[in-house]
């Protein structure tokens, strides 16, 4: 019988199940870890239920910049205050894993943030204010990722999640509601996505890259199961350490959905197709909540998000 607190190999061994997943703070206006920062994430790390932290979304180029606060790593000035976060949690928990989300916002952020206009993989009918990427533009955003990898693996994090889920650019291209290209990577929406991925594993070595992947969408015409699945196979044969599995160009809530899990039909899907561990948040707020979920096979690795965030000493009484 599988338990909660139990080896798990994501890339690196880790001695629990659960997860905090990426959750935005706030760093400086120009994406530098604040002091405050730092604090609330050494808090977050002394609650030994946890034995993988995955931090926040960092942007990989400043056209990429989702928020004006958002954290960065998008040159090599950056390095130095992901080594101080870092440091700052294994000053705490020296065993702790902890990986860095990078991301790229696409159009999912507006032209006064990044002083030009987004791009994405298609232009929006009805938006004038973004603009289709070229192949340049592809070819170059892959390198920013590639980068900011090589930076992530230089601070000192035990691995990285490339962002492919919530709306922003991979999920983008991901998405049939954004991707109306009439050229390879709008037939194969995954296409894009994965060479990325692949770019950045090449680059990595054997540094640990797991993928969170919007898998499914709540409205007319946007991404199933079926698609999902698709998806989590092809990064998983390129070799992710895990499959963090959630919703995509609908965010990470899910409409009509209050039960502990809601994104469950899409991991147990995935599961059933994948070898690598999966990952399952969404609603999930007790520690019985993720034992039962375990218990059903619905995942391997279970992220607490917001009661985590609510309540930094979350079920440990339990321990």
């Amino acid at each position: 019988m599988r338990k909660i607190h139990e080896i798990v190999h994501v890339g690196v061994d880790i001695h629990s199940r659960l997860v905090m997943p990426p959750m935005v703070t706030e760093a400086s206006v120009e994406g530098e870890i604040s002091e405050k920062t730092l604090a609330y994430y050494k808090k977050m790390a002394a609650n030994k239920q946890f034995d993988l932290f995955i931090i926040e979304h960092s942007y990989v180029a400043e056209d990429g910049k989702a928020s004006l606060k958002q954290m960065s790593l998008a040159d090599d000035e950056k390095i130095g205050g992901h080594e101080k976060l870092v440091e700052a949690i294994k000053s705490v928990r020296p065993d702790a894993a902890v990986f860095l989300q990078l991301n790229h916002a696409g159009i999912k952020t507006r032209g006064d943030i990044i002083g030009t206009d987004p791009m994405g993989p298609s232009v929006r009918p009805w938006d004038k204010m973004c603009r289709a990427m070229t192949l340049d533009d592809m070819a170059r955003v892959k390198e920013d990722f590639v980068a900011a990898a090589m930076r992530a693996k230089e601070a000192g994090y035990d691995g990285a999640e490339l962002h492919v889920a919530h709306g922003y650019l991979l999920n983008q291209f991901l998405s049939p509601l954004t991707n109306f290209r009439d050229d390879a990577y709008g037939e194969d929406r995954v296409k894009y996505p994965l060479e990325v991925f692949r770019a950045m594993k090449e680059a990595l070595g054997d540094f640990p890259l797991a993928v969170r992947i919007g898998g499914i969408e709540t409205i007319a015409g946007g991404t199933t199961v079926d698609d999902g699945v698709r998806a989590a196979k092809a990064f998983d044969a390129a070799g992710a350490a895990f499959l963090d599995m959630t919703g995509g160009m609908t965010g990470y809530n899910r409409p009509g959905h209050r039960e502990a899990g809601w994104f469950q039909d899409l991991s147990r899907a995935v599961k059933g197709e994948t070898t690598a561990p999966v990952l399952l948040t969404g609603g999930i707020t007790t520690y019985d909540e993720a034992e039962k979920l375990l218990a059903e096979d619905a995942a391997d690795l279970f992220g607490i998000g917001r009661a985590f965030l609510k309540d930094p000493n979350w079920e440990t009484d339990k321990l």
